[in-house]
């Protein structure tokens, strides 16, 4: 009888030893979830949709996109942190995260909860006006709010995000005050724009789409150093064209991170499968008419990390700057 438990308990303790192994192997088991911390129709929905496709056909299960918004992105990284560490949650994310931890916003800290899984994208903040717009120019924009402090709106996602601090540092480095309104949607965004409900809108253009190639929207000004050489927005002036320099590290960038403790070799398979995702036909042929091409988005496991790690000191430096926090 002896014998017999001493070899139960062995097979027991191998059996143990192994399940979590044929766990991995088998991973994806069900609908692998992306979680978009933003509303409908702006960058993060836009490029997590774009892909959903193609990753469905890599992972061979189905891919569903969850929009779970507000609080600047907080609620959906609350959402993507509550879920298993099993690869099957994948967060799409921006600098919002790292901002969360500047300003100490959840009971965690997105760069100690998360593992970066890959950068997908990085884009350039753009200021729009609708076709009734009362402002043509960043210059007359610029004038106007001169003389008339707070009286120029501006749709965004929400106060404290990466938009409110392109924002403020345009306000800053322009010497205006303008009045933020919180527009989670960036379709909302857009109809609101459009509709001449506020005089302007920040957005990047991968998230604008065919509303600026139908000229239903006009960018005024794209929120970096220097001028895109080519593209949809190579006629439009940069911000420090006009005198307004300070765009160092403030580009939108998007990527995806799951949740710390995740297995490693889930988390390769993932990146592996991305990977071929971002270098297909169809995803290159979208960066080049949505100009994205230009700046290269594409980042490893070990460049994303260090990323998010230059982004916290950043907008730590850039929001201390504006007086939003204290130094």
């Amino acid at each position: 009888m002896k014998i017999l438990n001493k070899v139960f308990c062995a097979v027991a303790a191998v059996s143990f030893c192994v399940a979590p192994a044929v766990a991995q192997q088998k991973f994806p088991s069900r609908t692998i979830e992306i979680v978009v911390p933003a509303g409908a129709g702006g960058g993060l929905d836009t490029l997590s949709r774009l892909i959903q496709p193609q990753l469905e056909k890599e992972m061979g299960v189905a891919v569903r996109v969850t929009n779970v918004s507000g609080g600047a992105q907080t609620k959906g990284l609350i959402y993507s942190h509550n879920a298993e560490a099993d690869g099957h949650t994948i967060h799409c994310g921006s600098q919002s995260g790292v901002i969360a931890d500047v300003f100490k916003k959840m009971p965690f800290k997105f760069t100690e909860a998360f593992v970066p899984l890959v950068r997908f994208q990085l884009d350039n903040g753009v200021l729009w006006t609708g076709t009734k717009g009362r402002f043509k120019t960043v210059q007359k924009l610029i004038d106007f709010a001169k003389k008339n402090p707070g009286k120029v709106t501006v749709g965004i996602s929400s106060p404290g995000g990466a938009d409110d601090a392109a924002l403020g540092q345009f306000a800053k480095l322009a010497g205006i005050k303008l009045a933020i309104v919180p527009i989670d949607s960036g379709g909302e965004r857009m109809a609101s724009v459009i509709a001449n409900h506020v005089d302007l809108m920040y957005e990047e253009a991968s998230a604008v789409g065919d509303m600026m190639k139908s000229g239903n929207l006009i960018p005024l000004v794209v929120l970096k150093d220097e001028r895109m050489p080519s593209g949809e927005l190579k006629d439009t002036p940069a911000a420090g064209e006009i005198g307004l320099k300070g765009w160092s590290g403030l580009g939108t960038w998007r990527g995806f991170a799951v949740k710390k403790g995740t297995p490693q070799p889930v988390i390769d398979k993932l990146a592996a499968a991305f990977k071929k995702v971002y270098d297909s036909p169809e995803y290159q042929k979208w960066t080049k008419e949505n100009s994205l091409d230009l700046t290269p988005g594409w980042q490893d496991q070990a460049a994303f990390a260090a990323l998010w790690k230059d982004s916290f000191a950043t907008y730590q430096d850039v929001f201390t700057q504006l007086g939003r926090i204290k130094p």
